[in-house]
């Protein structure tokens, strides 16, 4: 039988937002411990180019889930989600509320929401979607999806790369097609969960997002990815390869200046940061924290908790501030 879904508080936003600040505000408030939502985050030696929590932060709120993982290693939102509920409910079972603190929409839904993240693809299958793709590219790939799986191909799009090799790649492995693995195996919801989303004006987003990565190269952020590439890592691993260190990796190879990459950066961020709001919009249930930017994380974390939604969901789970 399985396990009760448990409450988890969930505070996300677009990158640069204040995420970090108001949690640990909210997490000493409730007197509870943060488990990072942030895919880079989760990376060792990855410290600048993620932004992660200072050592002064971490002293005054416990997190999980940061630097738990060697660069070169696989982590992923199925990781995620059994890391971080099993977190939870430690957290739940000694009286303390589980807060999720994070960016990362798509673990977030793998944790709140539920997802069927089937198995893994065999090395057999991937070296047949290798060659379908040198053969035709995405759209031969979804071609052969739509060939065997029309239901799946159907609910994508033809230039959603990740779901269409996975789609395709599940086939070749398991021959169930991943309309049917789904239709099988329904991903119930761990948790119960009330998600935050902090909401800031869109050029006060823009200017913290110049702020931060002038900040974080003034830290030292190339120095980071020199200590990055001696010890073996480069933009074939997955931290490597996200907004930032792809570019300073491209600084530290010569083949940009660091004006260059600054300014790509700072794009690439603030496309990033849009596709998070848009991704926020769809959650179904989220309540919307408006902020001017110029509250501090204390008077924000005050206002939160006097929501009427935080209050409600507080109140069905027994828990006092």
């Amino acid at each position: 039988m399985a396990a009760e879904p448990i409450p988890v508080l969930v505070l996300t936003g677009p990158t640069a937002c204040g995420k970090t600040e108001l949690g640990i505000e909210l997490a000493e408030r409730l007197g509870t411990e943060i488990i990072s939502a942030d895919s880079v985050q989760v990376y060792r030696h990855c410290d600048i180019g993620s932004a992660k929590p200072s050592a002064e932060q971490m002293a005054r709120v416990r997190h999980h889930l940061v630097g738990v993982a060697d660069p070169k290693e696989e982590y992923n939102a199925a990781r995620f989600r059994d890391e971080a509920l099993a977190i939870a409910r430690g957290l739940w079972s000694e009286g303390k509320m589980p807060l999720v603190v994070g960016g990362s929409g798509m673990y977030i839904k793998a944790l709140t929401q539920g997802m069927n993240l089937a198995g893994k693809i065999s090395p057999e299958a991937e070296a047949q979607l290798e060659l379908i793709k040198g053969a035709g590219g995405q759209g031969l790939l979804y071609e052969k999806l739509t060939d065997v799986d029309p239901v799946w191909a159907a609910r994508i799009h033809p230039n959603d790369t990740f779901r269409v090799w996975r789609g395709l790649g599940m086939f070749l492995t398991t021959g169930k097609r991943m309309s049917d693995i789904f239709a099988e195996n329904p991903d119930r919801p761990p948790c119960q969960a009330l998600t935050l989303v902090m909401d800031i004006p869109r050029q006060t987003l823009r200017r913290r997002i110049g702020a931060r990565v002038e900040t974080m190269m003034a830290m030292g952020w190339l120095k980071e990815v020199n200590m990055l590439k001696e010890m073996g890592y480069n933009t074939y691993h997955k931290p490597m390869s996200s907004i930032g260190y792809r570019q300073m990796f491209a600084v530290h190879n010569g083949m940009m200046d660091a004006l260059e990459a600054k300014a790509a950066i700072t794009k690439g961020t603030w496309s990033l940061a849009r596709r998070q709001m848009t991704w926020f919009r769809k959650v179904e249930g989220a309540v919307f924290i408006s902020l001017d930017g110029s509250e501090t994380a204390a008077g924000a974390a005050e206002r939160v908790l006097l929501l009427d939604d935080v209050k409600i969901f507080f109140s069905l789970h027994g828990v006092k501030t």
